[in-house]
């Protein structure tokens, strides 16, 4: 039996989650690489906890937003950005669909 999240991830949690991923691989960053620069901007989060963070088990709060825009010079905005950058949907799949190539999901059209 699949246990169902009580509150699980939205769009820019999952956008978040994704953008870690690409940029901490884009960098060749090991996951204790990423751990160790995040405790020098004050904010721990374990080599486990980076893993569960990219597979979506683990939710992202402010604190660790604010921690990860900074090891990465963005905003914390830019990080719940939908990838742009992705050839196959431009980051917006049509609304109900989920791009295979970069898993963002389309959004539900306003009052819907």
């Amino acid at each position: 039996m699949s246990e169902v999240a009580k509150n699980p991830l939205g769009p820019a949690g999952h956008n978040v989650r994704r953008t870690v991923r690409r940029l901490r691989e884009d960098r060749r960053w090991s996951y204790v690489e990423l751990s160790e620069r995040l405790a020098k901007e004050g904010r721990s989060i374990p080599v486990l906890g980076l893993s569960r963070l990219e597979r979506g088990e683990r939710r992202v709060d402010v604190d660790d937003l604010m921690a990860l825009a900074a090891v990465f010079g963005l905003s914390p905005e830019q990080l719940m950005e939908p990838p742009a950058e992705c050839q196959n949907c431009h980051g917006a799949p049509p609304p109900g669909f989920i791009c295979m190539k970069c898993e963002t999901t389309g959004l539900p059209a306003r009052g819907a």
